[in-house]
């Protein structure tokens, strides 16, 4: 059985009700008073059961949305660092790529450079004992 009513606090508003169905002998026993149990009762319960089902949806609303804003939170959380792991792979991928001349041993220095060209390579020469050249070289 529902019913529509309104809270006092909304009357242009109307919340459905769902009561549970009534029996004079429910599961088969008799009830000490079936005037009790089938009467109208008092209309403010039904708006005090409204209020609650209303005070019930709210918090569930609240309850998803919470929950959605901490999942998209941690989305973002991970976009950030699956971009990070691309940056480190490129760099990673840029400096294997290189050109070397040499056998590189863990433990030693060696300097990137950048021919105008575009390539790029290592070498064990620093930038500030690097010699003149006509070829002009970015660190």
């Amino acid at each position: 059985m529902e019913r529509a009513v309104s809270l006092p606090n909304q009357p242009d508003r109307t919340t459905t009700v769902t009561l549970v169905e009534s029996s004079p002998s429910p599961s088969g026993l008799d009830l000490v008073s079936s005037y009790q149990t089938m009467r109208a009762g008092d209309p403010m319960d039904l708006v005090a059961l409204a209020s609650q089902v209303q005070k019930g949806d709210d918090f569930i609303k609240a309850n998803a949305c919470n929950k959605l804003t901490v999942i998209a939170d941690q989305i973002r959380y991970l976009q950030e660092q699956a971009r990070k792991v691309l940056e480190e792979a490129k760099r990673d991928a840029d400096l294997h790529h290189a050109a070397c001349n040499m056998v590189k041993k863990p433990g030693n220095m060696y300097y990137l450079y950048q021919r105008p060209s575009g390539q790029k390579y290592f070498s064990i020469v620093s930038p500030k004992h690097k010699r003149k050249s006509s070829d002009p070289v970015k660190f």
